[in-house]
């Protein structure tokens, strides 16, 4: 039991330094994307990176499978640090999509190992504590990530950005290093069938349910990262600076509220009234983005905050529900769990195009707002793990 739990202070540390390093360029991607293709045009690089990851994540158990999970971890946090650094340091246009692509597949793929390593040492009972507390861990990078982009990308050089976020990596990989010996792993991974897959979500509705919420908040997430930056800055009028404070403020709910919620879900309520409460919250503050004309700092502040506090809510609440309904040998259900952030974020670039085809920007928070409360009706249904 001590061993576990120096195990997972190391893994907690370590989903820090891994949420750092995605987090620090999150907000900048989209404007440093924007140097080599039009606003219009973002989406199209994202729906790329978004569709090879797609591709890695369903072929990525056979590896893990193959070379077991700290080998593959290793291999990919690797692929992360050396895309980062050429992300860096790099003009050539080719070069930048090419090294894009392997950071967001790379950084996608270690979600997976990081999914292993935690189902491998937690039983149930625990799930929602230990899920949240790495939750809560990488919000933390989150947090902090925004206010200092701000301050590196002021003027204008998003390339020192991914610096950062290099430097971030290496005690990452030192800390695999020296775990390697307790993550080693020799769990037979399920690997089925198509058809057994789909038998099991027949199987289990609130398999179906959790999978679409899930959908649903990534669907968010893609538009509020890739979008909401360039709409402030060059919309709104918003400074770097001031986008930094902004994004870490709007960030808090994550690092206060998803640890309690967890507690919470373990011990006294079910997942699913939370669950719901999120997504109203999430639903009501993305609609009203699109009806403010004003570009007063404390009001963007508190609107952005609010969206969070529902979307804290409803992240913790599935990955908790997830985790609780499957076995760490079900690799192939963790790995399509993860497969839904990148075909969340593929369908939601590719629907950004088309929308600013038609509408300007502000639109596609109505859009979304609309698309969100579809949410309702899985979560409505779910049934609690209690």
């Amino acid at each position: 039991m001590r061993k576990n739990k120096k195990l997972l202070i190391f893994i907690y540390l370590f989903g820090f330094l891994w949420a750092f390093a995605g987090a620090l360029p999150s907000y900048v991607q989209s404007s440093y994307l924007e140097k080599f293709a039009g606003v219009n045009y973002v989406g199209l690089y994202w729906t790329l990176a978004t569709f090879l990851a797609l591709f890695a994540i369903f072929y990525f158990p056979r590896f893990i499978k193959r070379f077991h999970n700290y080998p593959a971890a290793f291999t990919i946090l690797t692929a992360l640090f050396v895309s980062t650094l050429v992300l860096s340091q790099s003009s050539n246009r080719w070069l930048v999509l090419l090294f894009f692509i392997v950071y967001t597949v790379s950084f996608d793929l270690l979600a997976i190992n990081m999914d292993v390593f935690l189902k491998d040492i937690t039983t149930t009972q625990q799930m929602g504590r230990v899920r949240t507390t790495f939750l809560t861990a990488t919000n933390i990078a989150w947090v902090m990530a925004p206010f200092l982009m701000g301050q590196i990308a002021s003027g204008g050089d998003y390339t020192l950005v991914y610096l950062g976020a290099a430097l971030a990596l290496v005690p990452a990989i030192l800390i695999l290093v020296s775990q390697r010996r307790n993550l080693k792993d020799g769990i037979n991974y399920r690997s089925r069938r198509w058809a057994d897959l789909l038998s099991a979500f027949r199987r289990n509705k609130n398999l179906t349910k959790v999978f679409t919420v899930t959908y649903f908040l990534h669907f968010f997430y893609c538009i509020m990262v890739v979008y909401t930056p360039i709409y402030l800055h060059e919309y709104k009028g918003f400074d770097w600076p001031q986008i930094g404070i902004m994004f870490t403020i709007m960030l808090v709910p994550f690092v206060i509220l998803e640890f309690p919620a967890g507690a919470i879900a373990d011990r006294y309520w079910g997942e699913q009234e939370i669950l719901i409460v999120g997504l109203v919250i999430m639903m009501a503050a993305t609609g009203s983005m699109f009806f403010i004309q004003s570009s007063n700092f404390i009001v963007w502040a508190v609107i952005l905050f609010l969206s969070r506090v529902g979307a804290s809510l409803v992240e913790a609440m599935q990955d908790v529900y997830f985790f609780k309904i499957v076995d760490k040998q079900d690799m192939d259900l963790i790995n399509l769990f993860r497969d839904i952030r990148p075909a969340a974020w593929l369908s939601g670039s590719l629907c950004a195009v088309i929308i600013l085809k038609f509408f300007p920007l502000q639109y596609l928070y109505l859009f979304l707002a609309v698309f969100l409360l579809t949410a309702l009706r899985p979560a409505l249904t779910l049934k609690d793990t209690k």
